[in-house]
């Protein structure tokens, strides 16, 4: 088992993906069926509850085999993640309370593509991207992660419209879609696509709930198979946002 050579990218299965703590024991169960280990995060401190087990809202995986993360992660995730050969770089900010101050470590890698809101973002996680070239492009959505469903390095799914301008100026292929209302996620409106998927092999997409239940599940279907991917419902309910499946070593 190794550390994805192409952060968020797997070249094959994945054999081990990071998820939250807060994901149903029969959602896991199901997942596991495709990736054997998974590491639950715990809860970071200074978070709303809602949040506070999301991926997504802790770390960042920046190069192969490197995390940077919220200096105040729980112990026994960075013991897992350390067991799984990664190198953990502690940032300097500690994310909390509410927008915009829990987001230094939610950025969007997809490739040589790194979105973010620049303003906010933690200064090692910056220097990171600077160091291995990423192609930075700065959106006003601070939920970068959050908002962006990662399909190769050169295809993603967004419902924001700064991210979605972006990838297209970089020549990515990007498709649009409207907030989804049916995205559960407890404690506000609705949640984000990015945080209710992530990616369980080069040709498979794992939806955190039943893909066909989201508003815009027929476009979302025909995107997906114009990238040779194929979806996977990891529940027969309505998909939340969990904070990104993050797939992070392969065999």
């Amino acid at each position: 088992m190794k550390p994805l050579s192409c952060p968020y990218i797997p070249d094959g299965r994945v054999a081990a993906m990071l998820v939250s703590g807060d994901m149903p024991d029969g959602m896991a169960n199901i997942l596991r069926r495709s990736v054997p280990v998974l590491i639950r995060t715990m809860p970071l401190a200074g978070l709303p509850d809602p949040v506070s087990s999301h991926p997504d809202m802790q770390l960042i995986i920046p190069a192969e085999g490197v995390i940077v993360h919220a200096p105040n992660l729980h112990p026994r995730t960075a013991e897992q993640l350390r067991g799984l050969g990664f190198e953990l770089v502690p940032g300097e900010r500690t994310p909390a309370g509410s927008y915009p101050w829990d987001i230094p470590y939610n950025v969007a890698i997809a490739g040589r593509h790194a979105f973010l809101n620049t303003r906010y973002a933690d200064r090692v996680v910056l220097g990171w991207l600077e160091k291995t070239g990423r192609i930075i492009s700065h959106v006003n959505q601070g939920y970068a992660k959050c908002s962006v469903c990662i399909l190769n390095d050169e295809a993603l799914i967004t419902a924001d419209e700064g991210i979605f301008r972006a990838a297209r100026g970089n020549n990515m292929d990007a498709l649009l879609i409207a907030p989804q209302k049916s995205i559960a996620i407890p404690g506000y409106e609705y949640g984000f696509i990015g945080g209710a998927t992530g990616l369980l092999s080069g040709h498979e997409m794992g939806f955190c709930g039943d893909v066909h239940a989201l508003d815009s599940a027929e476009a979302i279907l025909a995107f997906l198979q114009k990238h040779g991917i194929k979806p996977v419902s990891l529940a027969q309910s309505a998909v939340q946002d969990l904070g990104s499946l993050i797939p992070l070593c392969t065999v």
